[in-house]
């Protein structure tokens, strides 16, 4: 079992290298659409992508801290 700390600076450390992620990924995606290398765009968009996931899966973007979940259905 990890304690709180250790599981808060793991995802720092996602939320930091999902960050670095995006912002290669979209430097790529520009620098390789003024060349005109469409490998370097889907290499920037993958980045992106993985970017964006770690950046949910670190905590980044989760719902506010005390919101209650709420089921499916809308009744």
């Amino acid at each position: 079992m990890t304690n709180e700390r250790v599981k808060s600076v793991g995802g720092y450390f996602m939320r930091f290298l999902g960050g670095v992620a995006v912002i290669i990924g979209i430097l790529a995606v520009f620098s390789s659409l003024a060349q005109g290398n469409l490998v370097g765009i889907v290499l920037g968009v993958v980045f992106v992508a993985g970017g964006a996931y770690m950046l949910k899966r670190s905590g980044g973007a989760s719902r506010a801290r005390g919101a209650a979940p709420t089921s499916g259905s809308t009744r």
